[in-house]
């Protein structure tokens, strides 16, 4: 079963810190809706259990994008 998840403008604005410290760009809400689309299932459901300003969902979603992401861009 396939479960969509909509996102809220302070979800929005809490990725966005995160992408904007890790890629150095400020990213639009349609860029951030890419990204969350791509994260692995495991971190959206962290997400979506404690909400995208949790700490451990932050880190995680640091860490990914460090370590998966490129923004070519610029």
């Amino acid at each position: 079963m396939i479960v969509t998840i909509q996102l809220e403008q302070e979800d929005f604005n809490a990725m966005h810190d995160v992408i904007l410290n890790v890629l150095d760009i400020k990213p639009t809400n349609a860029q951030i809706h890419v990204i969350w689309e791509e994260l692995p299932e495991d971190i959206r459901a962290t997400a979506i259990q404690w909400g995208t300003n949790d700490t451990v969902f932050r880190d995680n979603l640091y860490e990914w994008l460090k370590n998966n992401y490129t923004y070519e861009h610029k």
